[in-house]
């Protein structure tokens, strides 16, 4: 998978409508996240009401969550020592999270 081309400036948002769905809002630059977030895209063939017990949406919200975490800690850290205790924090949470590295793992296989 390519990585996005950088692009400088205002962003190009799509023309919505009432019969715009979620396909006509992809582009290359989400399919790179989706994949960098190592997140299955399979729940995205779904109705949105069967997402959340989808487990590839499950899994993927997991991923998304660590990286929300992380950014949300990192961005309030203002030493090195200060950002170490927050990355310590932030492992910490991720352990405890019975399904993390199952869903890894999963996602290894597949």
């Amino acid at each position: 998978m390519r990585a996005p081309q950088l692009r400088f400036g205002k962003p190009k948002f799509p023309t919505l409508s009432p019969t715009s769905s979620l396909a006509d809002l992809a582009n290359p630059d989400c399919w790179f996240g989706v994949h960098q977030l190592h997140i299955n895209p399979a729940f995205l063939s779904l109705d949105v009401e069967d997402w959340a017990a989808s487990e590839a949406f499950q899994m993927g919200a997991v991923n998304v969550r660590g990286v929300k975490l992380t950014s949300d800690f990192v961005a309030a850290a203002r030493s090195e020592e200060h950002l170490q205790n927050v990355l310590q924090a932030v492992e910490h949470d991720r352990s405890k999270q019975p399904n993390l590295r199952h869903c890894k793992r999963k996602l290894d296989q597949d």
